[in-house]
């Protein structure tokens, strides 16, 4: 639907000491570099927004220059030093003087040093203001608001007969009186700024990070999605036991270059993965089953997901079922997902074996050349996650021993009693089913210790 957007870039900026709106973030196509400015411009463009406004004042020659670039309309702020509601109204006025056409249509107000919105949040408050076109719309994320706040046409002159009158609070205190309605959104990212120095090199990490959804996003996520206490159970399983292995697998990366005196990646074997993030395959294990109960839930996990303008995440998740994976392909957090799957019965621990040979006594002779495929494969993941964890050759005694202090998970008190009762910094390197026993059983006496 149409909508206008009114980028707020009239700050001194004094706490920065630079100027926010042409701060350099790594937000553009496939990650490159861009101005915050240009960031923006693509996150609206993206959910098909073209009618987009940058307020300068402070820095304006210099902003409406870079706005120029990238075929922005830019309005100048006469009176910046009177704060962020002058610029508001100076925008609103503009547009009321602009394309008639547009005079219905919605207002998202964004301050420029707010650079991380993902396209989910304003593609929720579109969706809502169709359903709702009365109410302002504020999105929150665990109940703390964020931005930007979406202003219906009806209520734009009201908020300009405020400024006028006293203007007092800003446009928080405008909208004071009018129908406010909070708009639930998994994305924590909204929420934060840039004002300092440290608040800039702050974003520009998570920039980095917003194409995948941390873990406590996942799990909000999959609240908005009423996903219930049992797949949430299981969901956090197998988000814990992909998350353990992705660490691992980590741990065997460093030994690996460490042992071979390497000063860069190319000198690990090609198999070891070079860039995993266990907090990614933590919350992509929390969202595998978001779709369960849909036919084929896994493929409709997937296209959630990227409906939410989500790829990477909708790649973690679509092929959990079942995926096979070639040789000179390095294991990612989406085989590591699949995996921890299947290690996991609900919150409880499976050998991959047992997992699939309930499968055949429950389905029978018809579906058993399938199982037994699906199987197989995951049986073959599994030994090479092995190898590359580096297991010890004697992994049978290993196994009875971490078995034998499994028996004991009962009577352990605290987790680091458990780290005591499970040998996981012996000598040799864990094997995935015992790194999945171990994460699952901590788990266990995480939650019970909460109780």
């Amino acid at each position: 639907m149409n909508a206008r957007v009114l980028i707020l870039a009239a700050g001194q900026a004094s706490r920065m000491g630079k100027v926010k709106a042409l701060l350099p973030l790594p937000s553009g196509e496939t990650g490159r570099e861009c101005s915050a400015l240009e960031g923006l411009a693509r996150l609206f463009r993206t959910v098909g927004i073209e009618h987009i406004s940058v307020v300068t004042g402070w820095h304006a020659d210099s902003v409406e220059q870079a706005a120029q670039d990238i075929d922005l309309a830019a309005v100048r702020n006469p009176r910046p030093e009177d704060g962020m509601f002058s610029s508001v109204c100076a925008g609103l006025r503009a547009l009321a003087d602009g394309n008639s056409a547009m005079s219905q249509t919605p207002v998202l107000v964004l301050p420029v040093d707010v650079p991380l919105v993902r396209p989910m949040t304003i593609q929720a408050l579109l969706e809502a203001h169709e359903a709702d076109p009365e109410h302002v719309l504020v999105p929150v994320f665990a109940d703390a608001e964020g931005h930007p706040p979406l202003l219906p046409a009806c209520h734009l002159e009201h908020i300009l007969r405020y400024a006028q009158s006293n203007g007092e609070n800003g446009l928080r205190g405008a909208l004071e009186g009018l129908p406010v309605r909070k708009i639930p959104v998994a994305d924590k990212l909204m929420l934060l700024d840039m004002d300092r120095p440290e608040d800039y090199e702050n974003i520009r990490l998570l920039a980095q990070c917003r194409d995948v959804l941390l873990p406590d996003e996942a799990e909000e996520l999959l609240h908005l999605r009423d996903v219930p206490e049992k797949g949430l159970r299981h969901g956090r399983a197998v988000g814990t036991v992909a998350a353990a292995l992705a660490k691992a697998l980590q741990r065997a990366k460093r030994a690996e270059n460490t042992h071979a005196g390497a000063d860069n990646a190319s000198a690990l074997a090609p198999s070891l993965s070079p860039d995993l993030a266990p907090d990614v395959a933590l919350a992509g294990g929390l969202l595998h089953d978001i779709c369960k109960g849909e036919k084929r839930h896994e493929a409709a996990a997937g296209r959630l997901l990227r409906s939410l303008h989500l790829p990477v995440m909708a790649h973690l998740v679509e092929d959990h079922r079942d995926l096979a994976l070639p040789n000179d392909q390095p294991i990612t957090e989406r085989e590591l997902i699949f995996l921890a799957d299947k290690y996991c019965y609900g919150p409880s621990y499976v050998p991959v074996r047992q997992r699939f040979e309930q499968k055949l006594e429950i389905f029978g002779s018809d579906a058993a050349e399938a199982i037994k495929g699906r199987m197989g494969r995951a049986l073959a993941l599994e030994a090479r996650l092995a190898r590359e964890l580096g297991c010890a050759a004697n992994r049978q005694q290993y196994g009875q021993q971490l078995a034998q202090a499994a028996d004991c998970v009962q009577e352990a008190a605290s987790v680091e009693s458990l780290h005591s009762l499970y040998p996981l910094h012996m000598a040799h390197p864990a094997c995935p089913a015992d790194i999945a026993r171990s994460a699952l059983a901590e788990m266990a006496v995480q939650i019970n210790g909460s109780a």
